[in-house]
């Protein structure tokens, strides 16, 4: 009797890691996947962006991005001095707008903490 409980104990105890060690690679392989996805999301955005890839970067219309931009420069030109990331920072190559998106990315952190 005392063979028959440990042969059931055993088997119990084998499927069981059997199963937990199926549960952790599935979970891990999602989590992978996950971070491979957001890996290749990042690498496409370009370190110089024009208004549209910009926009496509901050989820918000290339309308809301020239707004900004029109609001910022009228605010700048009242000022004699202000702090480098309270205005978008752009800059323009013959007549058009470029985005450098080191700078978009401390100014997002600016704006986030500083609201």
């Amino acid at each position: 009797m005392k063979q028959v409980t440990y042969l059931i104990s055993a088997i119990i105890l084998g499927l069981s890691l059997v199963i937990s060690a199926y549960i952790f690679s599935t979970a891990f392989s999602k989590t992978s996947n996950g971070v491979n996805n957001i890996q290749t999301t990042t690498n496409c955005i370009p370190e110089l962006m024009t208004k549209t890839q910009l926009s496509e970067y901050l989820q918000i219309s290339e309308e809301s991005i020239s707004n900004i931009i029109v609001i910022d420069d009228a605010e700048k030109a009242n000022r004699s001095s202000f702090e480098t990331y309270r205005y978008i920072p752009y800059l323009k190559i013959d007549g058009q707008v470029r985005f450098l998106k080191p700078e978009i990315d401390k100014w997002l952190y600016y704006k986030n903490s500083h609201q």
